[in-house]
């Protein structure tokens, strides 16, 4: 340090524009800095994990198998309350990161890629333990009384066009659904219902209804056999002959 510029500091220190500050000071706000980034990295994880999870549970996460119409659909129903609160989270980890020497040296971009990385990876991952079905069957039963208004508003929400639930039984032209929040009604099959995974089902099987629902009908426009255990799509299985049988072109 020069002369001149010791001067200037020592001058500053004298006339109280520049304060000292105990070492204890330091050290606190950095682990303040650092509880805070810890439960922001963890606040962060869960959210992305529910958001996952909501869209497997409610069917959202299904709709592009369907072409234009489900990809339209898809975006439509996303839950963009969530993923912009979980953006805003992302911001400020990020302001969190920043400050420390690991960071600060290195391109926004690099430190913005890496939470994202961790947000999705760890977010999809938690989103397949039982924790979230677990919180969501409490919400179900009413015994989660902090959790369940948040669950029910995102992992059970209705929509007019997406339909989870089981096939009841089998009718003539289609088959009767229970869905996921105790209603039953009749699902139609047309010629021009898409059926990804073909035509495949049985009472019992899990399928997500792609469709308008007009009081107690829908005429599928798609339909999807899934696995209710993990929400994922099964391949095509042979089964009995119990099967039902897809319409005849007209």
């Amino acid at each position: 340090m020069s002369n001149e510029l010791r001067d200037k500091v020592l001058g500053a220190i004298k006339n109280g524009k520049v304060k000292m500050r105990p070492k204890w000071h330091y050290v606190l706000k950095t682990a303040l800095a650092i509880t805070g980034g810890v439960l922001l990295s963890l606040a962060l994880l869960y959210l992305v994990s529910f958001i996952f999870f909501a869209l497997r549970a409610n069917g959202v996460w299904f709709m592009p198998a369907f072409g234009l119409s489900g990809m339209r659909t898809f975006v439509m129903s996303l839950p963009w309350l969530l993923i912009f609160t979980s953006l805003l989270f992302i911001i400020i980890l990020e302001i969190l990161v920043k400050r420390y020497a690991f960071a600060y040296r290195k391109p926004l971009l690099y430190s913005v890629l890496g939470i994202l990385a961790l947000a999705i990876i760890g977010g999809f991952a938690l989103a397949r333990a039982p924790f979230h079905r677990s919180l969501l069957r409490r919400a179900q039963e009413d015994r989660s009384p902090l959790t369940a208004p948040f669950y029910r508003e995102f992992g059970m929400h209705r929509f007019h066009d997406i339909h989870p639930g089981s096939i009841a039984s089998i009718t003539e032209d289609g088959f009767i659904l229970y869905t996921r929040q105790g209603e039953t009604f009749t699902v139609r099959l047309v010629p021009e219902t898409r059926l990804p995974f073909g035509f495949n089902f049985a009472e019992g099987d899990e399928v997500v209804v792609f469709g308008d629902r007009d009081d107690d009908t829908v005429e599928a426009r798609g339909i999807l056999e899934i696995d209710d255990e993990m929400m994922e799509p099964r391949p095509y299985r042979n089964i009995p002959p119990r099967m039902m049988r897809p319409p005849s072109p007209r």
